[in-house]
Protein backbone atom coordinates (compact mmCIF):
# COMPACT_ATOMS: atom_id res chain seq x y z
CA UNK A 1 0.00 0.00 0.00
CA UNK A 2 0.81 3.25 -0.43
CA UNK A 3 1.94 5.56 2.58
CA UNK A 4 -0.16 8.70 2.31
CA UNK A 5 -1.96 10.86 4.79
CA UNK A 6 -5.33 10.21 5.25
CA UNK A 7 -7.98 12.74 4.22
CA UNK A 8 -8.96 14.66 7.01
CA UNK A 9 -12.00 17.37 6.85
CA UNK A 10 -10.01 21.02 6.44
CA UNK A 11 -11.63 21.90 10.07
CA UNK A 12 -10.30 18.73 12.29
CA UNK A 13 -7.34 19.85 13.52
CA UNK A 14 -5.47 16.58 14.81
CA UNK A 15 -2.60 16.64 17.18
CA UNK A 16 0.78 15.11 15.99
CA UNK A 17 0.02 12.22 17.69
CA UNK A 18 -3.41 12.00 16.92
CA UNK A 19 -2.08 12.50 13.18
CA UNK A 20 0.16 9.43 13.47
CA UNK A 21 -2.26 7.43 15.28
CA UNK A 22 -4.43 8.42 12.50
CA UNK A 23 -1.90 6.98 9.55
CA UNK A 24 -1.05 3.66 11.49
CA UNK A 25 -4.43 2.73 11.42
CA UNK A 26 -5.19 3.83 8.35
CA UNK A 27 -2.23 1.89 6.68
CA UNK A 28 -3.76 -1.08 8.99
CA UNK A 29 -7.39 -0.82 7.50
CA UNK A 30 -6.13 -0.80 4.10
CA UNK A 31 -3.57 -3.49 4.47
CA UNK A 32 -7.18 -5.74 5.93
CA UNK A 33 -9.07 -4.19 2.94
CA UNK A 34 -6.82 -5.21 0.17
CA UNK A 35 -7.79 -9.15 0.09
CA UNK A 36 -11.48 -7.75 -0.02
CA UNK A 37 -11.29 -5.06 -2.61
CA UNK A 38 -9.01 -7.47 -4.78
CA UNK A 39 -12.18 -10.25 -4.76
CA UNK A 40 -14.82 -7.54 -5.38
CA UNK A 41 -13.21 -6.45 -7.94
CA UNK A 42 -13.15 -9.70 -9.68
CA UNK A 43 -16.38 -11.16 -8.70
CA UNK A 44 -17.84 -9.16 -11.49
CA UNK A 45 -15.54 -9.64 -14.45
CA UNK A 46 -11.49 -10.99 -15.18
CA UNK A 47 -9.60 -7.90 -14.92
CA UNK A 48 -5.73 -7.53 -15.40
CA UNK A 49 -3.94 -5.32 -12.21
CA UNK A 50 -3.98 -2.28 -13.54
CA UNK A 51 -7.82 -2.64 -13.93
CA UNK A 52 -7.79 -3.93 -10.51
CA UNK A 53 -6.43 -1.10 -9.21
CA UNK A 54 -8.81 1.13 -10.68
CA UNK A 55 -11.26 -0.32 -9.42
CA UNK A 56 -10.13 -0.05 -5.88
CA UNK A 57 -9.63 3.65 -6.08
CA UNK A 58 -12.75 4.12 -7.43
CA UNK A 59 -14.23 1.87 -5.01
CA UNK A 60 -13.05 3.91 -2.22
CA UNK A 61 -13.44 6.92 -3.53
CA UNK A 62 -10.00 7.16 -3.89
CA UNK A 63 -9.10 7.17 0.06
CA UNK A 64 -7.29 3.88 -1.08
CA UNK A 65 -4.77 3.98 -3.40
CA UNK A 66 -2.17 0.53 -3.89
CA UNK A 67 1.16 0.92 -5.10
CA UNK A 68 2.20 -1.95 -7.60
CA UNK A 69 4.26 -3.58 -5.47
CA UNK A 70 1.97 -4.26 -2.94
CA UNK A 71 -1.03 -4.99 -5.77
CA UNK A 72 1.49 -7.71 -7.17
CA UNK A 73 2.39 -9.00 -4.06
CA UNK A 74 -1.65 -9.44 -2.83
CA UNK A 75 -2.56 -10.70 -6.24
CA UNK A 76 0.04 -13.30 -5.10
CA UNK A 77 -1.07 -14.52 -1.85
CA UNK A 78 -4.96 -14.44 -3.27
CA UNK A 79 -3.83 -16.97 -5.74
CA UNK A 80 -1.18 -18.80 -3.05
CA UNK A 81 -4.65 -19.59 -1.33
CA UNK A 82 -6.90 -20.65 -4.71
CA UNK A 83 -8.95 -17.58 -4.28
CA UNK A 84 -7.49 -16.65 -7.66
CA UNK A 85 -6.03 -17.24 -11.24
CA UNK A 86 -4.67 -15.94 -13.99
CA UNK A 87 -4.47 -16.63 -17.80
CA UNK A 88 -1.99 -15.03 -20.21
CA UNK A 89 -3.16 -12.84 -22.58
CA UNK A 90 -1.32 -10.67 -25.11
CA UNK A 91 -1.51 -7.17 -24.45
CA UNK A 92 -3.11 -4.85 -27.84
CA UNK A 93 -0.84 -3.58 -29.97
CA UNK A 94 2.47 -4.42 -28.02
CA UNK A 95 2.33 -8.43 -28.15
CA UNK A 96 3.55 -8.63 -24.52
CA UNK A 97 1.47 -10.93 -22.37
CA UNK A 98 -0.74 -9.57 -19.48
CA UNK A 99 -1.91 -11.81 -16.52
CA UNK A 100 -5.75 -11.40 -16.47
CA UNK A 101 -7.16 -12.87 -13.10
CA UNK A 102 -10.36 -14.50 -12.27
CA UNK A 103 -11.83 -15.59 -9.23
CA UNK A 104 -12.13 -19.12 -8.53
CA UNK A 105 -15.47 -21.13 -7.16
CA UNK A 106 -13.19 -20.85 -3.94
CA UNK A 107 -12.67 -17.55 -4.16
CA UNK A 108 -16.35 -16.51 -4.53
CA UNK A 109 -17.59 -18.57 -1.69
CA UNK A 110 -15.02 -17.31 0.11
CA UNK A 111 -16.04 -13.73 -1.13
CA UNK A 112 -19.72 -14.44 -0.10
CA UNK A 113 -19.09 -15.96 3.17
CA UNK A 114 -16.87 -13.14 4.24
CA UNK A 115 -19.86 -10.70 3.19
CA UNK A 116 -22.48 -12.18 4.74
CA UNK A 117 -20.39 -13.38 8.06
CA UNK A 118 -17.58 -10.91 9.65
CA UNK A 119 -18.85 -8.14 7.04
CA UNK A 120 -22.36 -8.34 7.62
CA UNK A 121 -22.71 -5.62 10.12
CA UNK A 122 -21.80 -2.79 7.48
CA UNK A 123 -25.12 -3.18 6.34
CA UNK A 124 -26.97 -2.81 9.37
CA UNK A 125 -29.15 0.05 10.30
CA UNK A 126 -27.44 0.24 13.75
CA UNK A 127 -23.83 0.36 12.19
CA UNK A 128 -24.84 3.09 9.38
CA UNK A 129 -26.76 5.00 12.37
CA UNK A 130 -23.67 4.95 14.48
CA UNK A 131 -21.48 5.83 11.71
CA UNK A 132 -23.26 8.41 10.71
CA UNK A 133 -23.87 9.84 14.13
CA UNK A 134 -19.80 9.61 14.93
CA UNK A 135 -19.03 11.30 11.21
CA UNK A 136 -21.25 14.64 11.99
CA UNK A 137 -20.37 14.55 15.80
CA UNK A 138 -18.29 17.93 16.61
CA UNK A 139 -14.72 17.40 17.92
CA UNK A 140 -14.08 18.44 21.04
Amino acid sequence: MSKSEPPVEPDLELSDYEGKVLVAWTDTHKKSTLMLFILLALSGQPRWSGQIRDFITDLSGAYLAVDEQSMHRALRRAEGLNLITHTLKPSAGTGAKRKIYELTASGERVLAGYLRGPMAYMTTKLFQDATATARHAQPR
